[in-house]
């Protein structure tokens, strides 16, 4: 008897811990997402909680899935004592003074905006010149195209001071012109392809302002808020500038976005991209973003002393927060830029055109 009412003591204690595991399941946003203007209110205590879970307003998928979903990186970075610089001889003269007539003169920086770019996003990179017109960027600014056929649409549009071919021989491998989907055929061979340049204006003493062309500029006062923010951390010791990139963001204080920054040409940001090559052409299917966060995992990333510094995801939004989120504007705030990723193909126009960011007739 004693026997029994402890068996039924075991089923019982089993069965409510099933039932509070089920109600638990049932509740976790993984499989019913809470919808953010749901707990969503100004002024309300939700809001850092809400923006914190990162869930997403519409389609109730978590900002917690990046677009560039990490993989297994198996290449090491370099250790800072065993990396040494490298040599490049220098470009041809049409190059060089391409890049010096584009250049950007502030203080001791010389800086490049810049886009890698084939023709198959010839359209896109029209509408990102014309967001530079209204941030009064128009006049200096140089893309690098991959194919002969970008060189000749952006030179028939009036642009041809802006556009030069990149040297065959700074490429590693021979790509196409055409439209490149998300990890798809040439897409990670093209995001190796923006490293070889950067890599190159690095070594020529180029700050390089670096933007991919599904992105729009929306603040005039971009330019100058970017220097700001490159000048502001000081190193406590020596009270020399501290900041040697700045990074558009992916994840909140976790992963960075490849697709937008500001690089000085110093040692610490070329191992970084000498890094991100070799990784890439070690494992093919590794993209720049992954792959440079990959060595970003293994610096230095304290705010007191890190090279590295990131930029407001909120100012520099991605696809997923401006788009679907609605940040910034859910808070009444001018973002410094808009990102179209997290879509492909025409997805990327037609969330620019919604938001009245396509300006091509």
């Amino acid at each position: 008897m004693e026997r029994m009412t402890r068996k039924r003591f075991v089923i019982l204690g089993l069965s409510l811990v099933t039932v509070a595991l089920l109600l638990s399941a049932l509740s976790h946003p993984a499989i019913y997402p809470a919808k953010l203007s749901s707990i969503v209110n100004i002024g309300d205590d939700s809001i850092d909680t809400a923006l914190d879970k990162n869930i997403d307003a519409n389609v109730g998928t978590s900002l917690d899935e990046p677009e560039d979903a990490p993989v297994e990186v198996k290449s090491a970075p370099t250790k800072q004592e065993d990396w040494t610089p490298k040599t490049f001889p220098a470009p041809e003269k049409k190059v060089l003074d391409m890049i010096k007539t584009n250049v950007m003169n502030d203080s001791k920086d010389k800086i490049l905006l810049t886009a890698v770019v084939n023709s198959g996003m010839a359209d896109y990179t029209l509408n990102w010149i014309e967001s530079l017109k209204k941030c009064n960027l128009e006049n200096h600014f140089l893309v690098f195209a991959i194919d002969d056929e970008l060189v000749v649409q952006l030179t028939e549009a009036g642009y041809g001071a802006h556009v030069v071919k990149i040297p065959d021989d700074w490429f590693h491998k021979k790509l196409s012109g055409d439209f490149a989907s998300w990890k798809v055929g040439d897409y990670t061979p093209i995001t190796h392809s923006k490293s070889l340049v950067v890599e190159r204006l690095l070594y020529l003493d180029i700050t390089v302002w670096f933007s991919d062309v599904d992105i729009v500029f929306t603040n005039p006062s971009i330019y100058h808020y970017l220097l700001l923010k490159l000048k502001s951390r000081k190193d406590a010791k020596t009270k020399q500038e501290l900041t040697e990139v700045l990074f558009t963001q992916e994840l909140e204080q976790r992963l960075i976005n490849s697709g937008f920054y500001l690089m000085r040409p110093t040692n610490t940001n070329k191992r970084i991209i000498a890094d991100s090559i070799d990784i890439q052409d070690k494992e093919p299917q590794v993209t720049q973003q992954t792959a440079m966060n990959r060595i970003l995992d293994d610096m230095d990333l304290g705010y007191h002393s890190s090279p590295i510094a990131l930029l407001d995801l909120a100012l520099f939004p991605h696809g997923r927060y401006y788009f679907e989120n609605k940040v910034p504007t859910k808070f009444e705030m001018t973002p410094m830029m808009v990102h179209a990723n997290y879509r492909q193909g025409q997805e990327k126009k037609a969330s620019l055109q919604e938001a009245g960011l396509w300006y091509l007739q």
